[in-house]
């Protein structure tokens, strides 16, 4: 495949002023695009605007991280790491080349790494050019600000920061409204804009539902691996309790709170290492994220999907593995031991209950092989599953729409699918991940999920040619679209597994790494 640049670079007027990208192969790339600014712990505001041309040929600073990136185990695709500032309020933008006033559906990448770490651009495998190029969307990401500052309940320091335990995803809410206003120059339609998140990053998705603020800022959502059954846990005591740990260590009170500004981001960090291992043995949640109030109604599985959003389709999903990494098995197990070892090592894990365990597994799941019990996800799967029934009972429509990706990967013994794998083909992007990348397998789980993304940021129909037909999860028939050796729409046939599974296993640990 052989890629053209242009030597003639595009140029947009925004609402702020013109930028200047680049285009390669058709489609036109818009980098490191200013859409708020803000003061440190305060809501987002509209960027300035600026006389003459703005370059926006490479990608902006990323949030400060509050620890060093961690590359995936797996073999996912190539790590990005770039700039970090505490000023990373920018978004880039994969256009088909000569679209101002096309209309083009808008695809919109929310990141994942909780409300803790990550960025937009982190992973090779989350870039838009495909989704553009093949696609013919316009493909938008955004970073924004995270863990510490975009989530510090500092609500007892002063009117000034009465909704800074939220200020990272209004930062989502003010490029929501930037695309809305601008995004129709680069040859989308805001009025058709879809956005996708992944683990955390569908959770921020979910945030959107809920704020009516965003009410009007798209019009469907896909959560990928972004609904935990353990968390976000953080509540209003536990917030304001880390925060004042934190700022007494500062030597910061209401009395000189005007210090908040100066601390360096560093000493910030320092601050909450200091105290957050003392807090969490006493029981106080520590984590940092999303808290409900009159701007955040909180998420749908604690308070229902809101009546400004409920309508809006929704397609959500888990992989079978999920964090399989977790679970340290040998994997060649699974090829030179017997039934009766395999049963003897789930017992090891499951105890009394689990050759129910193992019946209700082969029933769900009857073309794997029974080792892929031990890696079972139901950490997402339950409230994921939970949420769709929120949702389908909520909307006055039948457009609520699930898969579970259970194709077992070609590394390790085939072993099952694990978190974010699914993104590389989701995005059209299974070139630039090896693992994704098998004869016959390959091309057909590209081609339905690939398809499934763009039909349904097109129309909110993920339905397409590689799959079976795919009807709504609706109140009547939970339907859920496996995706496997053999795609098959199923209706609510792992509840008992996933049931059974909660009550035997804890859940995993998604506390932030001290």
């Amino acid at each position: 495949m052989s890629y053209l640049y242009d030597p003639v670079d595009p140029v947009v007027q925004t609402k702020y002023g013109k930028v200047r990208g680049y285009t390669y192969g058709g489609v036109d790339h818009f980098f490191g695009v200013k859409y708020a600014k803000a003061r440190r712990f305060h809501m987002p505001e509209e960027p300035d605007s600026w006389d003459g041309v703005r370059d926006t040929r490479r990608f902006g600073p990323v949030m400060l991280q509050m620890r060093p990136f961690n590359p995936e185990e797996r073999n996912m695709g190539l790590n990005m790491p770039w700039q970090m500032s505490e000023d990373c309020q920018n978004l880039n933008i994969w256009a088909p080349s000569g679209g101002a006033g096309s209309k083009r559906p808008v695809f919109v990448w929310m990141h994942g790494g909780g409300c803790f770490s990550g960025h937009a651009t982190e992973n090779i495998i989350m870039d838009g050019f495909n989704m553009a190029h093949d696609g013919g969307v316009v493909f938008v990401s955004i970073n924004h600000r995270l863990n510490l500052l975009g989530h510090l309940n500092l609500a007892d320091y002063g009117e000034e920061f009465g909704n800074a335990k939220n200020v990272g995803i209004a930062d989502l809410v003010a490029a929501l409204r930037w695309i809305h206003e601008n995004i129709e120059a680069f040859g989308g339609d805001p009025d058709n804009v879809t956005i996708c998140g992944h683990s955390g990053g569908g959770g921020k998705v979910l945030c959107m539902y809920q704020i009516e603020e965003a009410k009007d800022l798209f019009s469907r959502g896909i959560v990928m691996s972004g609904v935990l059954d353990n968390g976000p846990e953080t509540n209003e005591a536990d917030s304001r309790k880390l925060a004042g740990a934190m700022l007494d260590s500062l030597g910061i009170g209401k009395d000189n709170i005007e210090r908040i500004y100066d601390v360096s981001f560093d000493q910030l960090v320092a601050a909450y290492r200091s105290v957050a291992r003392g807090l969490k043995e006493e029981g106080v949640n520590i984590g940092l994220a999303p808290l409900a109030n009159s701007y955040f109604r909180g998420f749908p599985i604690d308070v229902g999907f809101c009546g400004w959003s409920k309508d809006k389709p929704l397609m959500l999903s888990t992989v079978l593995g999920e964090f399989n990494f977790k679970v340290r098995v040998d994997e060649s197990f699974k090829i030179t031991a017997t039934e009766e070892e395999k049963e003897q090592m789930l017992h090891d894990r499951f105890g009394a209950r689990s050759a129910e365990l193992a019946e209700l597994f082969r029933k769900a799941y009857p073309g794997h092989d029974l080792i892929d019990l031990m890696y079972l996800d139901a950490d997402f799967r339950r409230p994921t599953y939970e949420t769709a029934k929120l949702h389908a009972a909520a909307s006055a429509e039948e457009n609520t729409y699930v898969y579970l990706f259970a194709f077992n990967m070609p590394t390790q013994h085939r072993i099952t699918p694990w978190h974010g794998v699914d993104i590389a083909l989701a995005f059209s992007n299974a070139e630039k991940s090896p693992v994704c990348n098998e004869p016959v397998y390959g091309p057909r789980n590209a081609g339905a999920l690939g398809n499934a993304y763009l039909n349904f940021t097109r129309c909110g129909d993920p339905g397409n040619a590689f799959l079976p037909e795919w009807r709504p999860f609706t109140d009547g028939q939970r339907y859920t679209m496996v995706i496997d050796r053999e795609c098959e729409l199923k209706e609510a046939y792992d509840e008992e597994l996933i049931a059974l599974y909660k009550q035997i296993c804890p859940p995993l640990n998604f506390s932030p790494e001290l």
